[in-house]
């Protein structure tokens, strides 16, 4: 990292990325902060407040109930005026949590192409912003009790909100940088698969190398070389976390089409070469096969505030009602009715202890036909019944 550079962030240069990671803070911000770059996504979520957002240069107003996502070609400022604030949590996560579900060349570069867009911002309703906000508090304190990681947490918090921002009113994006170094940089960032060189680049912008090299050194701190490993690392790093990718799959997949360059630029980065950087990610239980049980487990999480049945699932991937329930067993030690009752108990427990609506309005927002089924499922999960839970939060509280 360039000394001049001091808000250019590059975990991962430093060997600490790790795919699956999530990191979740509260702040109460009443003053402007520094410029700087996440080397991750990064969701801003407005609580409370109002401030400007400088990304790239440009200036944008975010109020409570807006959610920003920010990509790595990205350098935000929040700025402030004189006694105003702004409450919001920051959340940023490892390029490994929102490619979980895409395992393969097509789907990956799929999942890249979605996420080439501009300032995505989208606005939710009060009732789901209630929600994120217990949900993420909850999260931050499962994480300060936790001394043994809290991956499913992770999975959870990066599925919701994507899912918001498929479902969340998206709101108009303001008007691109002019300094054509910004599009250099985001072109870099979503084509580093192919076989780009700064030639190529050059020649694509009509600019000279010269240009486009001072031009990525003046906003970045880096090199157009520096930036394009510092990429395909980054994504061949999350995508070591699926155990059926082979080491040169991966490698092909990130645009290194020579074995040995990959091995040498990862082993810069983590100190240790691909294969044994898998080692250590199986040790910590973050490897994932690719299973049916897991697809099938992925898809439930998604979806579990619907009214599924196992004969739905069992339609929708094509297999048997038993093979659905085999597979959920052998992948978590679940089957189909259970699992899904799980994953709607632990969506709806922060509606319960925070929120103003009744159990049986909850009851439906989290899959229900009806509030007694819920209750005692419920109490299965959390070994009391909702109304148990929420007066014992109160009286905490």
């Amino acid at each position: 990292m360039s000394d001049t550079m001091p808000y250019v962030s590059a975990n991962y240069l430093s060997g600490e990325y790790q795919p699956q990671a999530l990191t979740i803070v509260s702040q109460k911000i009443s003053s402007s902060q520094p410029a700087y770059f996440s080397d991750e996504a990064e969701f801003l979520i407005i609580t409370a407040g109002s401030a400007r957002l400088e990304i790239n240069r440009q200036s944008i107003s975010l109020v409570a109930g807006e959610i920003i996502e920010l990509m790595p070609y990205q350098m935000q400022q929040l700025t402030l005026q004189t006694n105003q604030t702004v409450d919001l949590f920051r959340v940023r996560m490892g390029m490994g949590l929102p490619l979980l579900s895409s395992t393969d060349e097509n789907n990956y570069a799929e999942a890249l192409k979605r996420t080439e867009q501009y300032y995505p911002i989208i606005r939710v309703t009060a009732s789901e912003l209630n929600f994120l906000a217990q949900f993420c508090q909850e999260v931050i304190r499962q994480k300060q009790l936790s001394n043994n990681g809290t991956p499913s947490l992770n999975l959870a918090v990066a599925s919701y909100l994507l899912h918001l921002f498929q479902t969340g009113v998206k709101l108009p994006s303001p008007h691109e940088d002019v300094d054509p170094a910004w599009q250099w940089l985001k072109y870099l960032t979503f084509h580093h698969q192919s076989n780009i060189s700064l030639s190529k680049l050059a020649a694509l912008f009509g600019a000279s190398e010269e240009q486009i090299q001072r031009g990525l050194k003046a906003i970045s701190g880096f090199t157009f070389d520096q930036l394009l490993n510092q990429v395909r690392i980054r994504n061949a790093t999350a995508l070591l976390q699926f155990s059926e990718l082979t080491v040169r799959q991966i490698a092909n997949v990130c645009g290194f089409h020579s074995i040995g360059t990959f091995y040498y630029q990862f082993q810069r980065t983590h100190r240790l070469l691909p294969g044994a950087y898998r080692a250590q990610l199986k040790v910590n239980h973050q490897l994932i096969g690719v299973s049916d049980g897991w697809v099938i487990g992925v898809y439930l999480l998604e979806h579990c505030s619907e009214p599924l049945t196992v004969a739905q699932i069992a339609e929708h991937f094509n297999f048997s009602i038993d093979t659905v329930s085999d597979r959920l067993q052998k992948q978590f030690g679940l089957t189909f009715n259970p699992l899904l009752n799980l994953f709607r108990c632990k969506l709806a427990r922060p509606l319960v202890l925070a929120s103003s609506l009744t159990i049986e309005q909850i009851a439906v927002k989290a899959g229900y036909h009806d509030a007694a089924s819920f209750v005692r499922n419920y109490q299965k999960v959390w070994l009391l019944t909702p109304t148990a839970d929420r007066q014992k939060y109160t009286k905490r509280a």
